[in-house]
């Protein structure tokens, strides 16, 4: 046999090997469960249209709640938490939100200055002294919130698994942390990983019990607000996490995204993300890292807080309110802070995504519908995951789902689709 026969056999062999199975696997039901207030019955229509089409995947599942004026007017779930084991996704099952645990931690933080206990524009070396080395001594909380401190790397060296569990060393090193421009209060990139360690060590000095930041959401957010969301999972709650998977068909849809061809030269082209890819460290290679068990229980607030879409959207939704529980009659943020989110910091290149972008105080300020028509405050995660608040109509709103879309910033089909269908009912009301 030649060596091209040879060649051609093997490239065949590949083929079948990678999609003969998938041709041959049984496609799964849609399920969809949940409930919606009377007049948002195009929100449900929209979600089973989803699976339907192929937006959403019909091996995954994902999760929509949203509040309107403090109360529950959408919970909805459908598909699969994990396929595989024919486990459906359920009222309570959770998952790992990426990146939008950074909207939680910016909370968080808010609930700091209300306090008084911290300034956003006085230097985070007032709080945390080690914090000045390197020439970071005037980078203020304001700056660091709003990814201007240039510690953009992925990991600095010597930070693995091991020492974010101890949040103090994890402090340590990013503390001794030499930033990737020089500050000057413009120039802003994307801290994806090292926000978590950067916030929670803030905290924790800042807190009077010095708690960590998962131990201060639990008290301060989860238990008084009844809220299902974790930051650093208890071992004992894996069994309610759904499992991540890549959503293959939104992979290929996503190559006709401007904004993914605009990061990716830009990607190609800087020598930041390159410096990131260099230093991630022993952390997490892919998304798919957090199917691990022992991740999940590690305070990272950057990347790694789980729960449901009905938590995510509760919080928010009391945002968008006015800041107090109308079922508590709790205050979680008074409006000072809540405007404060609203005022969007100029917007212009983010040096690492490579796209213009505004972070304010930690949230990302951004227009949430399709037609440009909402403003709101929130953060998205990696996969479609998306969560915010809309203080002008009142509405919280979080999306979550395992089956992982590969846009950004506003990008995922599903959730824009599903907040056109939202914000077209609310007109009719």
């Amino acid at each position: 046999m030649s060596l091209i026969q040879n060649a051609i056999l093997v490239a065949v062999t590949a083929c079948l090997v990678a999609f003969l199975p998938g041709y041959f696997q049984k496609v799964p039901p849609i399920v969809i469960h949940g409930e919606v207030a009377k007049g948002f019955e195009p929100v449900l229509a929209k979600f089973r249209e989803n699976f339907e089409n192929g937006a959403d995947s019909r091996y995954g599942g994902s999760a929509l709640a949203v509040y309107h004026k403090g109360k529950k007017i959408i919970d909805i779930w459908g598909g699969f938490a994990d396929v595989e084991s024919n486990i459906e996704w359920r009222q309570d099952t959770t998952t790992v939100v990426f990146s939008a645990t950074k909207g939680i931690a910016s909370i968080c933080i808010a609930m700091l200055v209300d306090r008084g206990l911290l300034d956003y524009d006085k230097p985070v070396s007032l709080y945390w002294p080690e914090f000045a080395q390197k020439g970071k001594g005037k980078v203020t909380v304001r700056q660091l919130m709003e990814h201007m401190a240039g510690l953009t790397l992925m990991a600095p060296p010597g930070m693995t698994i091991d020492t974010l569990q101890d949040v103090a060393r994890g402090g340590e090193l990013m503390a001794a942390a030499e930033p990737q421009w020089e500050i000057d209060g413009k120039k802003h990139g994307y801290h994806a990983l090292t926000f978590g360690p950067l916030t929670n060590e803030l905290l924790r000095r800042v807190d009077p019990q010095h708690r960590t930041m998962g131990q201060f959401f639990a008290e301060e957010i989860a238990e008084p607000f009844g809220v299902d969301f974790h930051i650093g999972l208890p071992f004992d709650q894996n069994y309610r996490v759904a499992r991540l998977i890549e959503g293959k068909i939104g992979r290929l849809w996503g190559l006709d995204d401007p904004l993914i061809r605009q990061m990716t030269l830009h990607f190609l082209t800087t020598p930041y993300f390159k410096n990131i890819q260099e230093n991630q460290g022993a952390i997490m290679n892919t998304l798919m890292a957090l199917n691990s068990p022992y991740l999940r229980a590690v305070e990272v607030p950057s990347v790694n807080g789980i729960g449901t879409a009905r938590a995510i959207a509760k919080v928010y939704g009391i945002l968008a309110a006015g800041g107090v529980d109308p079922e508590t009659k709790l205050k979680l943020l008074s409006k000072e802070r809540i405007n404060a989110f609203m005022n969007a910091s100029t917007v212009t290149q983010d040096e690492v995504l490579g796209f213009d972008l505004s972070h304010t105080l930690g949230m990302v300020t951004t227009k949430y519908v399709m037609n440009g028509s909402v403003m709101g405050f929130g953060h998205e995660g990696a996969g479609g995951q998306k969560a915010w608040a809309d203080p002008k109509n009142k509405i919280g709103f979080s999306f979550v789902s395992n089956a992982l879309s590969p846009y950004t910033h506003n990008g995922d089909h599903r959730s824009q689709e599903l907040t056109e269908n939202l914000y077209e009912c609310l007109r009719k009301k």
